[in-house]
């Protein structure tokens, strides 16, 4: 059995190295969003030149010209301060390793191999802590969905800071999770990881947030709570001497100007409603259902802690912090993993109890693998629609109602039909221009 598990396991990273893979130095087509460029500029240039360099639209700095790579423009600044450092660094490290030293030089090829790179770690630390809070079939569950679903997938392969928080953040609660008792190396460590977080994106502060949060309601010992703490504290002074010693007037001044964004109760309905692929909006059913599934988890928050605790948090945060209007989508990346667990824990639940949740994970996943690969292959008139309609629904109704004894089987057999639709979905995925 655990053979088969292993090869099970290496077959699914196989397949998901194979959709990440895929087309990915095209889509998404470059220029989709050049925050790209952005972090691999900055990376390149604090390593080469000892100043961080990189394009900007807001007008804080003083020091400014103009850049245009293959009829790409780019608004030049420096010192740049729009992102912290640490993705930058790591992404930088890469393209020199590969002799991209020069801004033009950079290719996405080779940039985007790290993001790619990440969420494979990303999609192992799911599939570990599905395992430990749940099972093995929550953790299989998991990970099907998180290494298949469309939306995650694409935006795990582009350059974004996020990409790199996702697993801090999930090793961070792995870690935690691991431990029984919480002793103060552990404390450090999270403490670390915590700081490294705000050194990737000002977001990342949610991971402090988390575990002061979690310290506080597992009672840990105040003085682990502190060592988190000052930890964290360390490296925030570290990112403020950071900016500091290059310009501190430019550095407090673009802080400033992000904290003026146009937020607004909009934001909710973009989040909820408009899942985006970089810049461009995708409805991806996965992605709907993920987030339903993630408010079921908020009715049993004890069983859940380490699940909607930290996935709660970073939403709060996003409603605080972003445009209310606008291509956004990857800021919701470190909410996929969280996502993809609750969707997969709703499911085993559901089969478990003989429940009827399946039909709806059919409502949103097989109604975008409709639109998203029968429609375009051979079109979609009236009457194909509702026999589609009929060929998802009707088996799980009828099973459902005189035969509940096999409601679990072929509910279970429906989940990898739709995982197998996802997957393929996801590999012909083609950018919009």
């Amino acid at each position: 059995m655990r053979h088969a598990r292993t090869a099970l396991f290496i077959l699914i990273f196989t397949v998901a190295l194979i959709l990440k893979l895929h087309n990915y130095a095209v889509y998404p087509q470059r220029g989709a969003t050049s925050d790209e460029y952005t972090y691999s500029f900055m990376g390149v240039s604090l390593l080469t030149l000892g100043v961080p360099i990189s394009w900007s639209n807001f007008n804080v700095y003083k020091n400014t010209y103009d850049l245009i790579i293959d009829n790409l423009y780019f608004p030049m600044v420096f010192p740049y301060f729009d992102h912290p450092p640490l993705n930058g660094l790591l992404v930088g490290s890469w393209a020199i390793l590969n002799g991209e030293r020069t801004f033009a030089s950079i290719k996405l090829s080779t940039i985007r191999l790290v993001p790619i790179a990440l969420s494979l770690v990303s999609a192992l630390f799911v599939y570990l802590l599905a395992k430990h809070w749940y099972d093995d079939r929550i953790a299989l569950w998991s990970l099907l969905i998180y290494t298949t679903a469309t939306t995650f997938v694409i935006n795990g392969r582009v350059v974004f800071a996020e990409n790199l928080l996702t697993p801090i953040l999930l090793l961070s609660l792995y870690l935690y999770t691991i431990q029984r008792v919480i002793k103060a190396r552990t404390a450090i460590v999270l403490g670390v990881l915590s700081g490294l977080s705000i050194w990737t994106k000002e977001l990342g502060v949610s991971v402090f947030l988390t575990f002061l949060f979690v310290f506080v309601h597992d009672r840990v010992p105040r003085r682990y709570l502190v060592m988190l703490t000052l930890t964290f504290l360390l490296f925030g002074v570290g990112y403020l001497t950071y900016g500091t010693y290059f310009d501190s007037q430019t550095f407090f001044g673009i802080l400033a100007a992000q904290s003026f964004r146009p937020v607004g109760p909009r934001v909710l309905q973009t989040l909820l409603n408009t899942p985006i692929i970089v810049n461009k909006p995708y409805f991806d059913g996965w992605y709907f259902f993920g987030f339903l599934c993630l408010f079921f988890a908020c009715f049993e928050v004890a069983r859940h802690k380490l699940l909607v605790v930290p996935a709660a948090i970073y939403f709060f945060l996003l409603l605080f912090s972003i445009n209310q209007e606008g291509e956004m989508g990857w800021y919701l990346i470190p909410l996929f993993p969280f996502m993809a667990m609750a969707a997969a824990h709703s499911l085993s639940e559901s089969i478990n109890k003989k429940g009827w949740l399946m039909l709806v994970a059919t409502l949103f996943v097989g109604l975008s693998s409709i639109r998203y690969l029968f429609e375009p292959a051979f079109g979609l008139v009236p009457v194909q629609f509702r026999m589609l309609l009929i060929v998802l629904f009707a088996p799980l109704v009828l099973i459902g109602v005189f035969g509940k004894q096999h409601t679990a089987r072929l509910s279970t057999v429906w989940f990898y039909l739709l995982i197998a639709a996802t997957a393929l979905q996801t590999y012909r995925y083609v950018h919009p221009a």
